[in-house]
């Protein structure tokens, strides 16, 4: 019993509560030529999606993804693969949690150097003049 009490103590010391969402290790990296966001859930009490943000230093965030709440317990992973358009490549994310009532709340704010090829940086440029 005494064990059982020392880890939920220390899961939720390692956590962050958002209105009804526990979240833990909210991680970015610079993978090749994508950002991976990658985070867990203890509980998600009355989630129902969350948002995943991005801007650049200065701007303003954005939405980029939408992602369905999977239920307590659970690990999530995205891949940001048009992270490639500006020169510093510095981008800041956040997760905005929305639950079923409309109620929004955000994580922490997370800070990734970005730095890709030329090449995708041209290929990306010549996708957007297309859509």
């Amino acid at each position: 019993m005494k064990n059982m009490i020392v880890k939920i103590l220390l899961l939720i010391s390692c956590s962050a509560m958002f209105m009804g969402v526990y979240y833990s290790d909210f991680n970015i990296v610079s993978d090749a030529d994508n950002v991976v966001l990658s985070w867990h859930t203890t509980l998600e009490n009355n989630l129902k999606e969350t948002s995943i943000e991005r801007k650049v230093v200065n701007g303003v965030y954005t939405s980029i993804a939408v992602i369905a709440a999977k239920g307590d317990n659970s690990s999530y992973t995205y891949v940001d693969e048009n992270a490639f358009k500006i020169e510093d490549g510095v981008y800041k994310y956040q997760l905005k949690f929305i639950d079923n009532d409309g109620t929004i709340s955000f994580s922490s704010e997370q800070t990734v150097t970005h730095l890709t090829s030329v090449t995708k940086k041209t290929w990306g440029s010549i996708k957007a003049l297309f859509r």
